[in-house]
């Protein structure tokens, strides 16, 4: 509905605009045509004033030439009579005319420039024509008319030549016409050139020469018959209708088609005698860029109407679309109302899965800690038993030294028994602190080398009982690692108690621990002198409860390798340079841009 009311506004407007655009159009175009037309006759005037007002004295100067006289006065004479010829005709190339002849009074041509053409005007009589009849009674005369014997259109101009104040003869210079009218061209408008009857002799369209704009009487007709102007041809009538004596006007063709019924004349004389110039363009020129201007607004009309069509329907599928998305929306609300409280509980069981989990998985590396403990157990019970006898009998050597009085020796006892006091001291320590529960995300930044002595002197017990040689090349180590130590202990402890129970049965139980560093990671290798392993154990000796132990678990590489990856490190395996196995533990190292 809406839409068929923007149609209606837009056919009212544009009913509205294109009757007074273009009637506006219309005295525009109208009134640049008639300027249009003032130009062309202002240069074309221009043109033929220069062409032809340059012939006007020449008549009168040849008049004066002694040749024409002497050939007026002897016509009888050869020799005279021959001279004129060339003289006429060398005068004739120089001012570029058609033709130049002598006329005696008579009206014969007694010389002519083209006396050695078979057209020849020698011997012809021109006593008919009027410019013959002014000049020989004294007058300068000025004429248009097809030549009688060359048939060409030319303009004429004639002088008398006199002699003791007698008129003896006429001088005559013809202008070709052809070479101006060569310059009129134009795919809409027509010029012409006409004389007082209005008959054209000069055309851009050939089709209207020798005929008159207008319908002449029979007088008018007769009169032009007689002079010859236009020797015996037959002057037919264009059909104009309308006053040809404006300067500008519209004329009607009865006679001319769809095209050519109205025309719109503007003339103007020039200053040539007996020659007035006209240009006539169609109206239908002007009612084609009419059209032409009502059908770009059409097309503006109708394009305008089309967007906003095109704007009002995106609109109105646009509301159809929001309110269909609306009640899906709603829809989807209350699905998601009863997803979310679904969600809810699922969230909160994954959670409490995800808890359990992380306790087991705590539990389960303490476990794995406590099991390395417990394989340490026998050796560190043996590293504890050999001070604790000591102890014992250097107490009992410092009583019979005191009863004997011998205060330094019990002294010396003493001191023997706070250090090796101090020693179970320190022992029971580390263990305290590797048996501690400790937190996977609790990292510090710490060197490396303390964590690996601290790890050696855990495991020196073992190495002992297992008479295991242990070289330890770390050097002076001072690379920072973020990790948690207590992890990292217990990831070296179990490779090293691995290495020691692979050795078991060798003969030369020998370990290496050693340190490669990079630039932006530390790598640990320990490498055995053990048997090693085989192919098919090295591609499964991480996964779970994969072991070759008789009582092992199958965990503790398991675990190692994931609190290695969560530090963002590796574990690799492969055969030792010392002919066992080897172990190694790669840590990023911790740089300046990781404190940035």
């Amino acid at each position: 509905m809406r839409l068929k009311r923007i149609l209606l506004g837009f056919v009212a407007l544009f009913l509205l605009i294109s009757t007074v655009g273009g009637q506006w159009y219309w005295q525009h175009s109208y009134a640049a045509l008639e300027e249009q037309h003032d130009n062309w006759l202002n240069r074309f005037v221009e043109t033929i004033d220069s062409k032809l007002d340059k012939y006007r004295h020449i008549p009168q100067l040849l008049s004066q030439d002694k040749e024409l006289v002497d050939a007026l006065l002897s016509p009888s004479n050869t020799a005279q009579i021959e001279v004129t010829n060339r003289y006429l005709e060398q005068a004739n190339r120089i001012i570029l005319a058609s033709d130049t002849y002598l006329i005696d009074r008579y009206g014969n041509t007694i010389a002519s420039s083209n006396w050695a053409l078979e057209r020849s005007f020698i011997g012809k009589n021109f006593a008919f024509r009027p410019y013959f009849q002014e000049a020989i009674n004294g007058g300068r005369s000025t004429y248009f008319a097809l030549g009688s014997t060359s048939g060409q259109r030319g303009y004429y101009y004639s002088f008398p030549v006199t002699y003791a104040a007698d008129h003896i003869g006429v001088v005559v210079v013809k202008m070709d016409l052809s070479a101006i009218e060569r310059n009129w061209q134009s795919e809409t408008s027509t010029y012409v050139a006409t004389d007082n009857n209005h008959v054209v002799f000069m055309s851009s369209n050939p089709n209207w020469l020798f005929k008159s704009l207008s319908t002449l009487n029979a007088q008018t007709l007769q009169r032009i018959r007689n002079s010859r102007q236009y020797l015996e041809t037959d002057i037919h009538s264009l059909g104009f209708i309308g006053d040809l004596t404006a300067k500008s006007t519209q004329l009607a063709n009865p006679e001319g088609n769809i095209f050519t019924k109205h025309y719109l004349v503007t003339q103007r004389e020039s200053g040539i005698p007996n020659l007035i110039l006209r240009v006539l363009t169609p109206l239908s020129t002007l009612y084609i860029e009419l059209f032409g201007f009502i059908s770009v607004l059409a097309l503006v009309f109708i394009t305008l109407y089309l967007v906003i069509a095109l704007v009002e329907n995106r609109r109105y599928r646009h509301r159809q679309i929001e309110q269909v998305q609306a009640q899906a929306k709603q829809k989807l609300e209350l699905l998601v109302m009863e997803r979310t409280a679904e969600l809810h509980v699922e969230i909160d069981e994954r959670v409490k899965t995800e808890k359990a989990l992380r306790q087991a998985h705590d539990e389960l590396i303490q476990a794995a800690k406590l099991a390395v403990l417990g394989q340490m157990s026998a050796s560190i019970s043996h590293e504890l038993n050999n001070p604790l006898a000591a102890i014992r009998s250097f107490a009992e050597n410092g009583q019979r030294f005191i009863d004997k009085n011998k205060v330094d020796r019990a002294k010396d006892n003493l001191q023997r028994i706070v250090a090796l006091t101090e020693r179970m001291a320190k022992i029971s320590q580390q263990l305290k602190y590797f048996a501690k529960r400790s937190d996977a995300n609790e990292l510090s930044r710490i060197k490396l080398a303390p964590v690996i002595f601290s790890t050696i002197e855990l495991i020196q017990p073992q190495l002992k009982s297992h008479q295991v040689t242990l070289d330890c090349k770390i050097g002076q180590q001072d690379t920072l690692v973020q990790i948690n130590p207590i992890q990292v202990e217990q990831v070296l402890i179990n490779l090293l108690t691995n290495a020691m129970q692979a050795m078991h049965d060798s003969e030369q139980k020998r370990l290496e621990l050693t340190i490669e560093q990079g630039q932006t990671k530390v790598t640990i290798h320990i490498d055995d002198s053990g048997p090693g392993l085989s192919g098919n154990s090295i591609a499964e000796l991480f996964e779970p409860f994969y072991t070759t132990k008789e009582n092992g678990l199958g965990l503790g590489l398991s675990i190692s390798q994931q609190i290695i990856q969560n530090l963002n490190g590796k574990i690799r395996v492969a055969r030792s340079p010392i002919g066992g196995a080897r172990f190694s533990v790669e840590l990023p190292i911790f740089t300046q841009a990781d404190r940035d």
